[in-house]
């Protein structure tokens, strides 16, 4: 007998917590909504990241403000491509061309006399995003 008391109490506190989740569903109240993280520079000076996406320093390579940026995050490929697309031109780039293929998407960008390209892949579990800014200078 003692033992089906207490096996009950134990059972009874493990669902307490998921019934106060519940009464906040039923009663109307609206849930707790999380705003996205704002959008920040990183490496480049002049590139603008979405706040969900997190630098891959493994594969990344910055050099005096050029080189490779890598982000990752679980983003949707095309919001991200609009993203850059509309923060490359409040920041002064021009965009060049963009192309789809197999699934990923580039975008390319000129300023001044610099040329980024921006590499969006869809992977399973996120969306990685290669950044390269590099000088447009003669070979």
């Amino acid at each position: 007998m003692r033992k089906t008391i207490l096996l009950s109490l134990v059972v009874a506190s493990l669902l307490l917590p998921g019934c106060a989740q519940m009464k906040d569903t039923f009663s109307g109240m609206p849930a707790k909504q999380e705003t996205p993280p704002s959008p920040r520079y990183l490496d480049f000076s002049d590139i603008m990241i979405p706040g969900e996406m997190e630098k891959v320093p493994k594969d990344s390579f910055i050099l005096n403000g050029q080189g490779k940026l890598v982000v990752s995050g679980r983003v949707e490929p095309e919001s991200l491509s609009q993203f850059f697309i509309t923060s490359m031109n409040q920041e002064g780039w021009v965009a060049l061309n963009q192309f789809k293929f197999q699934g990923s998407i580039k975008l390319f960008f000129k300023k001044q006399e610099k040329i980024a390209t921006i590499l969006i892949s869809e992977d399973p579990l996120s969306t990685r995003v290669e950044i390269w800014e590099i000088p447009q200078e003669k070979i």
